[in-house]
């Protein structure tokens, strides 16, 4: 009842009806940046995310948007996004695909949850947040230790704006618990991933976890086999990639 409650609290506030998933802290940035993205568009306008930033301290969701002319295509970066308990496999849905919404592991009737709609596209711009390090680099903001935080923040950033990430992010942990497994090192899973071909990088959002294209049967699989590599196949493999 409580999930409903609030789901119906963020329906009425943000124009999305979102429900608890494992990568909840990066819908609300989408949630806010969907709900900028609505009103913008009933005044003419649209909206692109430059950064947007959580912290659990709070917790905080901001998010830097540049406004331009011209009403943003419905259709694009505006759905919504799907998880599937049974599997763990995230996807989106558009508009046209309402009532169809099914995950192809043949699911089992509640095993898919479904939040929108939502912003599905980029949460930062890769050319603003390289500016914002070079400036910061200029302005010495970069040597202490605090300066140290904001430049590897940036940094996991940019490496966030790769198009070909989807929305979401993976915890290792749950990978693991798929595979019945130990957690790899979260370095040794993103040097896999890269070595099989992959786009992988860390989330800022959540710190033992990853943003892949890669599906989760497929995490899982890989895993597996790290799993069962001697110690010197691991080193090597994380010296190859």
């Amino acid at each position: 009842m409580e999930e409903i409650f609030l789901a119906r609290r963020t329906l009425a506030a943000y124009g999305a009806y979102v429900k608890h998933m494992p990568y909840s802290n990066e819908l609300g940035l989408r949630m806010l940046i969907g709900g900028a993205l609505r009103e913008a568009s009933v005044l003419g306008y649209h909206v692109v995310p430059l950064f947007s930033y959580y912290s659990y301290h709070g917790p905080v969701f901001r998010a830097m948007l540049q406004v331009r002319r011209g009403k943003f295509p419905i259709k694009r970066h505006y759905s919504f996004i799907s998880y599937c308990i049974q599997c763990g496999n995230s996807r989106g849905f558009s508009w046209d695909e309402l009532g169809q919404m099914r995950c192809s592991c043949n699911d089992i009737p509640g095993s898919l949850v479904v939040s929108g709609p939502l912003w599905t596209g980029p949460l930062h711009k890769a050319s603003f947040l390289t500016e914002m390090l070079e400036l910061a680099e200029q302005w010495g903001w970069t040597g202490d230790r605090t300066g140290k935080h904001i430049e590897t923040l940036l940094k996991v950033m940019i490496d966030e704006s790769d198009p070909v990430l989807p929305f979401g992010y993976i915890r290792v942990d749950e990978i693991a618990s798929r595979a019945k497994v130990n957690s790899p090192p979260l370095i040794s899973l993103l040097a896999t991933l890269h070595k099989e071909g992959y786009a992988a990088t860390r989330s800022h959002i959540a710190l033992n976890a990853i943003k892949t294209n890669c599906p989760m049967v497929e995490c899982v699989r890989l895993v597996k086999e790290f799993h069962s590599m001697s110690a010197d196949e691991k080193s090597h493999g994380l010296i190859e990639a």
